[in-house]
């Protein structure tokens, strides 16, 4: 049976950083207030537990894994909330610093009177109040079923046999820890009306083990394509017990790249389609790590598309001959205030369209997300339809 394991830097890093941030908002929002001694040990004591939501969310999704789904919507809240709370509380002290310069100014009596105003009971009430307002709505934005984002890739390599080539990339779904059956049966369903030549799982689909998702999952076996549905794996995979879903997936008829590549003939000319394993791999005995090589080995010259969850080896990948990469992981950053670091820990790789040393690199915000903390700011879910058209002639259309 498969075992969800857990990741104990995770948890240390998680329950640090956000005991961090909980003393933050206690400090901000309780220091010099005059209120009765216990009540503020109460109130941060609370904002501590609160912080720690996402931690507790996914201790309770590796300890009890048929927890009802409507508790994790609830924590899935409770981390939105806490999360746009501190996010508020930054901005307003930026606010707060940008004004104290402008009380050195001529003319700051206007400037002093607001600074004023941002330290006082009633400005934190209106903090508060907005950041329940703000976290319900962007959860409620967030949790929909996500639009469909179509991309045109124009590629000088690309065989005119396979121009207008249509593939549709889904990723990151995450499925148990934010989204049931009935979602992903909706995002199946409008995959299918864009009538894909290929549709490309890339990675984290699943947080959880196949006896308890196996009933949602089985949703992809009814993804339509008109030459095939492949799959490659994420790290959260091999969290959730790698080798079992893949036995799930190949059992419901979807193809499974583990390093490997399939061919296919389109219009008379062969199509690769490469997928390399995660770097995950490394953590667990047994499993073999990504070998891009490996994966392409005695394939036929072609048109190459590697299908790799993470986007950072790209160039690595085109020095390997690879003609075009799609990728996940990054959920565009998920959060705009994560955009900066998201981009250092993925090598400026976060969201979109990028050229690599001649190599076109898709990566996906995901389709999904990561469901501890349910909301997104600045990177909108998708459904990627991507579309690879042969570049025009100057002065005309296409032939």
């Amino acid at each position: 049976m498969a075992v969800y394991v857990r990741s104990r830097m995770f948890f240390s890093v998680s329950i640090l950083v956000m005991l961090a941030a909980g003393a933050y908002v206690s400090c901000r929002l309780l220091a010099g207030r005059q209120l009765p001694l216990w009540l503020i040990i109460a109130l941060t004591c609370f904002i501590l537990l609160i912080s720690q939501t996402i931690s507790l969310m996914r201790l309770l999704i590796i300890s009890a894994a048929k927890i009802p789904f409507a508790w994790l919507r609830v924590g899935g809240f409770m981390a939105c909330l806490f999360t746009t709370a501190v996010s508020l509380l930054v901005v307003r002290d930026l606010v707060l610093i940008l004004l104290w310069i402008g009380q050195r100014m001529p003319g700051a009596a206007a400037t002093a009177a607001l600074a004023a105003w941002l330290n006082t009971p009633r400005a934190d009430a209106c903090l508060l109040g907005g950041s329940v307002l703000a976290a319900a709505f962007f959860m409620w934005r967030t949790l929909r079923v996500p639009r469909i984002r179509e991309v045109e890739i124009s590629m000088d390599a690309l065989p005119h046999e396979l121009d207008g080539l249509r593939l549709a990339q889904l990723s990151d779904l995450h499925m148990g820890s934010t989204f049931n059956g009935q979602w992903l049966r909706e995002v199946v369903e409008r995959t299918n009306a864009m009538q894909p030549d290929f549709v490309l799982l890339t990675g984290d689909l699943v947080d959880g083990r196949p006896a308890v998702l196996g009933e949602d999952m089985k949703a992809l076996g009814t993804l339509k394509a008109r030459y095939g549905v492949l799959i490659t794996v994420g790290n959260h995979e091999y969290y959730s017990g790698l080798m079992p879903w893949v036995q799930t997936w190949r059992q419901q008829g979807l193809t499974v790249l583990l390093n490997e590549h399939r061919v296919f003939m389109i219009n008379g000319v062969p199509l690769l389609i490469a997928g390399v394993t995660d770097p995950s791999a490394a953590r667990f005995s047994g499993l073999s790590l990504p070998d891009p090589e490996q994966a392409k080995a005695g394939s036929p010259h072609a048109f190459s598309i590697l299908m790799a969850h993470q986007p950072k080896d790209a160039a690595r990948h085109a020095a390997l001959g690879y003609t075009l990469q799609v990728s996940g992981h990054t959920h565009g950053g998920q959060y705009v205030f994560m955009f900066p670091l998201v981009s250092w820990l993925n090598r400026g790789y976060r969201s979109g369209l990028y050229e690599v040393q001649g190599m076109k690199l898709y990566v996906s915000p995901g389709t999904g997300l990561w469901g501890y903390v349910p909301m997104r700011v600045g990177s909108p879910s998708e459904i990627s339809i991507l579309t690879l058209t042969c570049p025009r002639p100057a002065g005309g259309d296409r032939k």
